[in-house]
């Protein structure tokens, strides 16, 4: 893993307006170098960044594992409400709630595990992912058989449900399955496990 450069808020600020400076009059190759450089730098300080006790902890990082059902559960209850109803919006905000609150907090709480280049993990790391991706596919893979079963079933159901609102809390849970499943499957962080992580 690749430490971040520059240590200090004002350095970073000075860094990135030194590459945009240099973006501005460069070839579109050297355009596309700097850019790549902007984001593998950024991505260096996401990781090295002290995970906080509180997420560093299994027990509450598994209890924020649960907001990966929160998209899925919003819009399943949402497809059986009245459309445009107040009830309907509020169950559908709290799901984009569950969803963005998860991509925060869970990204941060495994420091993006599932979603960085295999290079970029060392061997403990990869086995980890690969365990925790294994756990998101089958977890997704169940989500889908419950939204077969109420495609086919008979009778009023489908007069009453409406499908868009299903689709989409479907598409948030997926989205944060795998971290959701990384959330869960992980060891505590600890100075053994995570010895650069400063955890506070």
């Amino acid at each position: 893993m690749t430490s971040s450069t520059g240590s200090t808020p004002r350095s970073s600020i000075r860094r990135h307006l030194d590459n945009l400076a240099a973006a501005k009059d460069a070839t579109p190759e050297e355009r596309q170098r700097i850019l790549e450089t902007v984001r593998q730098e950024a991505q260096d300080r996401r990781r090295t960044r002290p995970v906080p006790r509180w997420l560093a902890n299994g027990t509450n990082r598994r209890a924020l594992a649960l907001l990966a059902a929160v998209p899925f559960a919003a819009g399943a209850a949402s497809a059986f409400m009245t459309p445009d109803s107040g009830a309907a919006l509020a169950v559908q905000t709290a799901g984009a709630v569950g969803l963005l609150t998860g991509i925060l907090l869970l990204r941060r709480a495994t420091r993006e595990l599932t979603e960085l280049a295999a290079a970029e993990l060392d061997e403990r790391e990869l086995q980890e992912r690969n365990r925790a991706l294994g756990a998101a596919y089958g977890t997704l893979l169940v989500c889908m058989f419950v939204v077969a079963l109420l495609a086919v079933a008979d009778g009023p159901l489908l007069d009453v449900a409406g499908w868009k609102p299903l689709i989409f809390g479907l598409v948030g849970t997926a989205i944060l399955l795998p971290s959701a499943a990384a959330a869960w499957t992980w060891d505590d962080v600890d100075e053994e496990h995570w010895p650069e992580s400063g955890v506070q």
